[in-house]
């Protein structure tokens, strides 16, 4: 079995601000509106809610992420 290292991925890419189309500087966060947990008029909820530190999903996207980048990095030495 493969060593285990913390794995804290604060962005998917990395930057904190991005480019729009319109050339514009925007903050890489969610909007309010993918932030709002009100369900909508057909009573379906879709936003981003922040995952507490030891959740169970934060440990699966750690373990995925973590799995992909030994793939990435590791070449062979670690299959």
């Amino acid at each position: 079995m493969a060593p285990y290292f913390p794995l804290y991925v604060l962005r998917s890419d990395g930057k904190s601000e991005i480019l729009t189309k319109a050339r514009k500087k925007e903050s890489n966060l969610p909007t309010d509106d993918q932030l709002d947990s009100r369900s909508d008029a057909r009573g379906g909820v879709d936003y981003f809610k922040e995952l507490e530190s030891g959740d169970a999903k934060e440990v699966d996207w750690r373990r995925k992420l973590g799995g992909m980048l030994i793939h990435e990095i590791g070449g062979q030495a670690h299959p």
